[in-house]
């Protein structure tokens, strides 16, 4: 069977239409925005699988053909063609059984839609919930600490769109989730953590004498240029005495204001910090 077209003359439905009614064998490949492939056997899809320059994606049962024709059936612009069939040769699903598949999922996309959710620059857990979903609320606000905000685009390029839109439909209607004001933050946590534990350096350091009396530490007599001090992630202990010497610029990691000093003992507590995160 040779056919082939433009997609703004023929639907995706149109053309798993005729496939089923003939009863063909054979891939329909679809080209646009968006690339895929639709495998039958004497009119029955057996797998579909979507085509990109990172890879590709293949539906092997029924929800994941159903994700690949929910995708391709966005598509308004394009080209399409029936080759030889080189898909699973499986039972498969009529038309009827995925129709039924995306039309469900375009429903639940809508109502995201409309929650202002699924273009969203950043989705958050909301911090209290009404009713208990898999955990106490009370222990709600202790679990959202642990989800940092994400987009829609992040979960569909991990799990499909059609997984993303089930995910947020559910979080949409359960009240979980509420859209973020601005872009999600991508600073790196322990960064952040780590410029929050450091202390306040601005109260004179002072030292324990012999005869137990505290006294103020002398002021020094040089003033040095202010500058932003940088702590290396990975700079191992020995070369703590060398500290001083590096150039600020060449290090990454945890910065601190150039009014704040940083003494031996803040470096070794963030090392300590980091150490322990990195080893569990």
């Amino acid at each position: 069977m040779h056919l082939s077209g433009q997609l703004s003359d023929w639907s995706i439905n149109d053309l798993l239409q005729i496939m089923q009614v003939t009863a063909k064998t054979g891939s329909l490949d679809i080209t646009g925005t968006r690339q895929g492939r639709i495998h039958f056997r004497d009119g029955r899809v057996t797998g579909a699988e979507l085509v990109g320059s990172k890879g590709g994606y293949a539906g092997h049962d029924k929800a994941g053909v159903a994700d690949v024709l929910y995708v391709l059936s966005t598509l308004e612009d394009g080209a399409f063609s029936v080759g030889a069939a080189d898909g699973p040769d499986g039972k498969g699903w009529t038309v009827e059984e995925l129709v039924s598949e995306v039309e469900a999922l375009q429903e639940l996309e809508s109502e995201v839609v409309d929650s202002g959710l699924l273009e969203a620059p950043g989705v958050r857990l909301v911090p209290e919930i009404a009713d208990p979903v898999t955990i106490a609320p009370e222990d709600w606000n202790v679990f959202v600490t642990l989800v940092p905000p994400f987009t829609f685009g992040q979960i569909e390029a991990q799990f499909g769109r059609g997984s993303a839109v089930r995910m947020f439909h559910a979080i949409q209607r359960l009240g979980m989730a509420e859209a973020t004001a601005g872009e999600v933050d991508e600073t790196d946590w322990l960064d952040r953590l780590a410029e929050d534990v450091a202390p306040n350096s601005s109260d004179p350091v002072v030292e324990d004498s012999d005869d137990d009396v505290v006294e103020p530490a002398e002021p020094e007599t040089e003033t040095e240029p202010e500058t932003e001090v940088v702590v290396a992630a990975d700079a191992p202990a020995e070369d703590k005495a060398d500290e001083e010497d590096v150039d600020p610029a060449d290090l990454k990691g945890v910065s601190a204001p150039a009014s704040t000093t940083l003494t031996d003992g803040v470096y070794d507590e963030i090392r300590r910090l980091r150490s322990r995160v990195s080893d569990s």
